[in-house]
């Protein structure tokens, strides 16, 4: 059975207390948050959307029209006590997350999830110059006669002098192996270094297209900028 997240309790900092995933990201004001929920829906049973209490009557206010989307109120420490929450709350055995604030922009890693069977496997994205030190990044090796599927062998968060080729930016995993998930880990990503230290596969595909973390203002305007959002007579791919 397979579940859904996404994580919407953080503080978003970053962007003044604007609450990111209600950003707009095509020419209806289509938000990041209902962008993925409408995507989310076509692989997912359930989809859970935990959120701070003071932002609850804002999505709320999305009038989201499906009774398989389940808005939770919650206050964190840390995205992993979040998503460590929800997979106890859920009936669920094995979930898809992505972060509600980014932006796909080309080939979408959905399907991709969906159907990936390891403990835990990675949708991955060629890192752009400006992004180094911003993301969680990961190097990748291919599995034999394949150009975009392979096994994670090293990650780094946010590390300036990282240079592994690709970023990862959604995931699926089983529910077992949240036993190695602290609530004192700032973001979910931090469990992969875990695993492999423990011998575990960690699975991955480089995804054809761009991946934007729009929890930043100048990833936000570099993806409206990419994708033609606001411009007379052109929408969102």
């Amino acid at each position: 059975m397979l579940h859904g997240i996404l994580p919407a309790s953080g503080s978003a900092t970053r962007m003044r207390g604007l609450p990111k995933f209600l950003l707009p990201c095509d020419d209806n004001y289509l938000s990041l948050l209902e962008r993925h929920i409408d995507n989310l829906l076509q692989h997912c049973e359930t989809i859970w959307v935990p959120v701070r209490p003071d932002l609850v009557s804002l999505v709320e206010s999305l009038r989201i029209p499906s009774e398989r989307v389940v808005l939770l109120t919650m206050t964190t420490k840390s995205m992993t006590e979040t998503v460590r929450r929800v997979v106890n709350l859920s009936s669920g055995n094995r979930f898809l997350m992505a972060m509600p604030d980014t932006y796909f922009h080309g080939e979408l890693p959905y399907q991709y999830l969906s159907e990936s069977r390891d403990d835990l496997n990675l949708a991955c994205w060629n890192i752009r110059p400006e992004q180094y030190g911003k993301l969680g990044q990961v190097d990748i090796s291919m599995d034999e006669g394949s150009s975009n599927f392979g096994a994670i062998f090293g990650s780094e968060d946010k590390n300036p002098s990282c240079r592994f080729p690709h970023s990862w930016g959604a995931m699926a995993f089983n529910r077992n192996i949240m036993q190695w998930a602290s609530d004192d880990m700032p973001h979910t990503g931090h469990i992969i270094p875990e695993l492999l230290d423990l011998g575990i596969r960690v699975g991955a595909k480089t995804i054809n297209g761009e991946y934007y973390d729009c929890g930043t203002p100048s990833e936000y305007l570099s993806m409206l900028e990419r994708t033609s959002v606001g411009r007379s007579g052109h929408g969102v791919p």
